[in-house]
């Protein structure tokens, strides 16, 4: 669906950052469950308890007793450093506001005991200028758009639901090589089940178990990345399993190693080539110590997913992403660095992105992200291509 360029979109949508950059906040379906441990150190904020501040915090606590609504925005600006693209605010391909985003989460208790809570959730972006992918022309989009239960044997949703497949997110604004591929927030439509099994009082299981019908059509790839981004393929009846078992050392400090399976069929829509059967498995390690926290996981996909790969430029039959990264949380600013790459196989190229940076929270629903990524890609025998070079500056808000 395609919208008018006008000022009274901007001012109803209200987004976030390169492709989802930071996770949405949880859906209501998390409220009354509280685990005895989290691994989540809160920072403090910048505002502290400033005027400003408590005035920004008690509108926020109002609106959210009475509508429950989320607006929010990403903007971004971009400085770079002999790289390719422009400077100023956002990009020659995405001038303008990252984008606009408008959440709604209405959730009710229903007193019975086989389902305790019901609800909805919609998430809805919008952009002023270009396209948010060169695939899709929409200037505005639903990401996420699903139902859900809480019942004592997990939470069933259904609808456009984000795929949970590996790591959910590295804390960064620009993101990170398996973001680009299409592994990481990506919705789809589909049905899913999820729940946390506490074994011990130290021991936990994250369980996920999804099943998409079809893909929505709207990916965080680029063009090249996946088959959301191309005519040619559509992946169909693709099962999703995670599991994260988790040993909780402390209230504070934890140690989550995470399982990530996936397997569907590609339907082929060229007549000049076959369904074929795609499969994905993803292994990743987190730890955290308080302020601190490193992880590392690789991902890989085997079945072509798009006729001509931005990595190696045709249509490789793997992929395979690595990551590893840190971060460190000192009063408002929490401290990140991540290495991430990525490789193709048959034909093959290879890709390369590395991303230190800072988020500092200037109020509990306001962060500026200062980053410098340096990103390369480069096919088998051929030269290497940057794609980025520069520093970014991203302001969050939401309300």
């Amino acid at each position: 669906m395609n919208l008018p360029r006008t000022s009274s979109l901007r001012s109803l949508f209200t987004a976030a950052a390169l492709a989802a950059f930071t996770p949405p906040p949880a859906s209501a379906e998390g409220i009354g469950i509280e685990p005895p441990y989290t691994d989540f150190h809160v920072p403090s904020t910048l505002a502290g308890q400033s005027y400003a501040a408590r005035i920004w915090d008690d509108l926020q606590r109002r609106k959210d007793a009475l509508l429950p609504i989320t607006l929010g925005a990403w903007h971004w600006w971009r400085i770079p450093t002999g790289g390719p693209g422009s400077d100023g605010y956002g990009s020659s391909s995405l001038p303008g506001t990252y984008y606009y985003y408008l959440m709604l989460d209405p959730w009710w208790e229903t007193g019975h005991e086989a389902i305790q809570r019901v609800g909805l959730h919609t998430e809805l972006r919008s952009r002023e200028e270009n396209a948010f992918r060169g695939s899709n022309d929409a200037l505005v989009w639903l990401f996420e758009m699903y139902a859900w239960a809480s019942t004592p044997v997990g939470v069933f949703k259904a609808g456009q639901i984000r795929r949970k497949f590996g790591i959910d997110w590295d804390g960064s604004f620009y993101g990170n090589v398996a973001y680009y591929d299409g592994f990481k927030l990506n919705s789809d439509i589909g049905v899913s089940w999820e729940r946390t099994f506490w074994i011990k009082p130290k021991f936990s299981i994250d369980a996920h178990a999804q099943f998409f019908l079809r893909e929505d059509g709207i990916s965080s790839g680029l063009v090249g990345a996946d088959s959301e981004s191309t005519s040619v393929f559509r992946l169909q009846n693709n099962a999703v399993f995670r599991i994260v078992p988790t040993w909780w050392f402390s209230p504070t400090s934890s140690l989550a190693l995470g399982l990530s399976a996936s397997i569907g069929q590609m339907k082929a829509r060229n007549a000049a080539l076959s369904d074929h059967a795609f499969s994905a498995w993803g292994v990743d390690l987190t730890y955290t110590r308080g302020r601190f926290k490193a992880y590392v996981e690789v991902l890989q996909r085997n079945g072509a997913v798009n006729p001509v790969r931005y990595v190696s430029g045709g249509m490789s039959s793997q992929t395979t992403d690595f990551i590893v990264g840190l971060s460190y949380i000192t009063g408002p600013v929490t401290w990140r660095a991540a290495y991430s790459a990525g490789f193709d196989q048959n034909p093959g190229g290879h890709q390369q992105m590395y991303v230190p940076g800072a988020t500092i929270a200037i109020t509990k629903n306001i962060d500026l992200y200062l980053e410098y990524v340096f990103w390369r890609v480069a096919a088998t025998g051929a030269s290497a291509v940057t794609f980025e070079n520069g520093f970014q500056v991203a302001l969050n808000w939401r309300f």
